[in-house]
């Protein structure tokens, strides 16, 4: 015949393999999130120092073309211009970070609900698993 004393080192082994696998997943997501801020990184350095190399060759050419005819209005509306390209990148960047999903956002949602299981809420049961 089972002790009392077994069922609740069963219950704790399992609320502690449970928690032990949230901590795994919760540290999967955390990788992955890094790895994807690395990536816009990269990705964002790569373009910035290209683009700026392209920049600068081509404000040049552009100046001396144009300097005989407009002078130093030609570096005030490559000035302008650029000013309003940053902003656009700047703003697109921010709408992008914006929209990526929110860290341990799983995680914390099946935490949550691990909670509810443990404390014998009835609408535990009721939910389907997240996706």
């Amino acid at each position: 015949m089972s002790s009392p004393l077994d069922g609740l080192r069963r219950l704790a082994a399992s609320a502690t393999s449970l928690m032990l696998t949230r901590a795994e997943f919760a540290s999967l997501e955390l990788a992955q999130a890094r790895l994807q801020l690395m990536r816009w990184l990269g990705l964002a350095l790569a373009a910035a120092m290209l683009g700026m190399l392209g920049l600068i060759a081509l404000s040049a050419t552009v100046v001396v073309v144009l300097w005989p005819a407009f002078g130093w209005a030609t570096l005030a509306g490559l000035a302008v211009a650029y000013v309003v390209v940053t902003f656009w990148l700047v703003r697109r960047l921010q709408r992008e970070v914006q929209a990526a999903p929110p860290l341990l956002e799983q995680t914390l949602v099946e935490l949550a609900r691990d909670r509810e299981a443990f404390l014998g809420s009835p609408s535990a049961a009721e939910r389907p698993p997240a996706p």
